[in-house]
């Protein structure tokens, strides 16, 4: 038998070493796990906020789209003349066109249901169609006895095509103000058509579906097309949903139906959550549908496996430092000679294990800190977008409300002035550019910027841009215009690039020191630049300004996203115009003057 040699001071060494390997082990995996949770909830808040904004941006996009389809039908229901059926023919052909993106076809029926007209469609076939009576179809039954607009849910037509119809009644008024129902005005879409184009413009990285349900619980679209038109209590539907969240998504579908939004979570079989996102669609003030966004927390779920492997490596940390302590008791209880050398041993292997342990923690906390970052760039972005939206509605809603209420004293005309006009497109305008920077931020993001090179001289592509600046200038602040010089001294430079693209980081980077420029200069130079290592031919660009600079705290990160200290803008401009010139396998960069002002510069091959 193996004799065992120890003090009374080794015994309590060894049992101190032990409950400390292992209560550190222990700590360890608990800091892991608690870590490892925050995460999974950023994640899955990520994934719930991306569903919110989805759902919000596809119900304006609805509007949007079935805002002129209402507007056509509007017009059509005050315009079409009895004795003059050519006349209006071409008017609803006119229509048509406008909308044929969506609509399947505008019809005039009149007070009988027969058909008096339908878009694009030869008037020598129109007498085939005059047999048909239309009179117990909803879309003129509801306008004729409510002498109201009507839109429908889910209608199934002969040709087993599910539609979606809206319809406005023609109404004649009497010497003696009584109103006389003189048929409709109808106008057809395909339901997979709106539903296609609905899916189109959710985000492609994330694999979320779109569904459409009217106020009284009717499927309008949904990606199952056996389910469109049916009631969400009806049998059909509810034998697809599984047993273990039929509870709960019923109850989501009807909090949606009463028309408020929100955003709730399922948890599905197997540990996978999804969301479910819901906002009301009103039209003229009035409830009609619910909009559906389910995005599935397909990120989260990797994030998840990914703190399940972490959990299982510290378990197995616990398991292999409690075995080690014990091996180390053994050796030194058996093998007292070899005690300094077996501690030693394990004592290193013991760091080791810790020092793994510290570096996933870090990688952990890194992960944390880059996802919680990212929550809030996107939580900037939106109140950003938010603020920079709302900025040239107001003045356009606002000369829209003006003209609505002279229309409502009882004119036929109102007049419009210059100044009006002039509000309206300006504030389009930025509404516009405002588009054009989100979808190129998209682009970018995806990777999927494309360039269009040709070969062109340069100068017109800084006289140009000079041009539009002039004009804008001239538009929001003519007395700058004034007090503020663009120089520029003509040189033909001719290369082969994106013309569109370098056109539009000129006109960003021109209206950068505008924005800072009150008064003084702006100068623009052209060099040639001839990199001998590279043995290629550059142009370099600079525009310089004696504005206020640029502030030292954003200038290391001046060309990100949503970087910016100026009381207006999204602080898009820079980090796109840095896109498209790294695209093009240039440079861009900028710097504070000695003096005053800031010079921003961007070079590009010639070739």
């Amino acid at each position: 038998m193996i004799g065992i040699v120890l003090s009374k001071n080794n015994v309590f060494l060894l049992i101190l070493v032990i409950a400390v390997g292992i209560s550190l082990s222990f700590l360890s995996y608990h800091y892991s796990g608690i870590t490892a949770d925050q995460i999974a909830g950023v994640a899955s808040n990520d994934i719930r906020s991306n569903a919110i904004i989805e759902t919000d941006g596809l119900s304006r996009t609805l509007l949007h789209i079935i805002d002129p389809i209402s507007t056509n039908l509007d017009i059509l229901s005050n315009m079409v003349n009895y004795s003059n059926v050519e006349g209006t023919q071409k008017l609803i052909d006119r229509v048509q066109n406008s909308t044929k993106n969506l609509t399947e076809g505008y019809y005039w029926i009149n007070e009988k249901g027969k058909i008096i007209s339908i878009s694009n469609v030869n008037p020598n076939l129109l007498h085939s169609y005059g047999s048909i009576d239309l009179s117990n179809r909803e879309y003129f039954v509801i306008p004729k006895e409510t002498m109201a607009k009507y839109y429908s849910s889910a209608i199934e037509s002969i040709d087993k095509v599910p539609r979606l119809y809206i319809s406005f009644p023609i109404i004649e008024k009497t010497n003696s103000s009584k109103s006389i129902f003189k048929g409709v005005v109808v106008s057809s879409i395909k339901i997979h058509k709106l539903g296609n184009f609905l899916q189109s413009e959710l985000t492609p990285q994330v694999a979320s579906n779109v569904g459409l349900m009217d106020k009284n619980g009717i499927i309008i679209y949904s990606r199952n097309p056996v389910l469109i038109g049916k009631n969400y209590l009806d049998a059909k539907f509810q034998s697809l949903i599984p047993k273990e969240i039929k509870g709960p998504y019923n109850s989501i579908l009807e909090k949606s139906l009463k028309g408020s939004s929100g955003a709730d979570d399922l948890l599905l079989m197997g540990g996978n959550k999804t969301t479910i996102s819901y906002q009301p669609v009103f039209i003229g003030g009035k409830y009609l549908w619910t909009l559906f966004v389910s995005a599935p927390h397909q990120f989260a779920t990797e994030v998840g496996n990914l703190i399940n492997n972490q959990k299982n490596f510290s378990t197995l940390m616990v398991l292999t430092i409690g075995g080690v302590a014990l091996g180390i008791a053994f050796l030194i209880l058996s093998w007292n000679k070899q005690l300094e050398s077996a501690v030693n041993s394990r004592t290193i292997e013991l760091k080791e294990a810790n020092y793994s342990l510290k570096e996933n923690n870090k990688l952990l906390e890194l992960a944390n800190k880059k996802l919680s970052i990212h929550d809030k760039m996107q939580k900037e972005f939106i109140n950003i977008a938010a603020h920079e939206l709302r900025t040239p509605i107001m003045p356009i809603l606002g000369d829209a409300i003006f003209l609505e209420k002279q229309f409502e004293a009882g004119k036929n005309e109102v007049m419009v002035d210059r100044e009006q006009v002039s509000s309206i497109i300006r504030n389009a305008k930025r509404l516009k550019r405002l588009a054009s920077d989100i979808l190129d931020i998209t682009k970018i993001e995806s990777q999927s910027l494309k360039l269009n090179k040709e070969t062109f001289n340069i100068r017109d592509v800084i006289v140009s841009s000079i041009s539009d600046i002039k004009v804008q200038i001239t538009s929001s602040n003519p007395e700058q215009l004034n007090n503020l010089h663009i120089l520029y001294n003509p040189k033909d430079i001719f290369v082969f690039a994106d013309k569109n693209r370098i056109t539009q980081v000129m006109f960003n980077l021109l209206s950068n020191s505008l924005k800072f420029t009150e008064n003084g200069n702006i100068t623009i130079d052209v060099v040639l630049e001839k990199d001998r290592i590279k043995n290629k031919d550059f142009v370099v660009v600079s525009i310089s300004d004696s504005g206020q600079g640029i502030d030292p705290e954003i200038l290391p990160r001046l060309f990100t996203k949503f970087v910016s200290k100026s009381f207006e803008g999204t602080g898009l401009g820079l980090f796109i115009s840095k896109s498209i010139i790294h695209s093009h396998c240039g440079e861009i960069w900028a710097f504070n003057n000695p003096g005053n002002g800031a010079t921003f510069c961007f070079k590009i091959p010639l070739n």
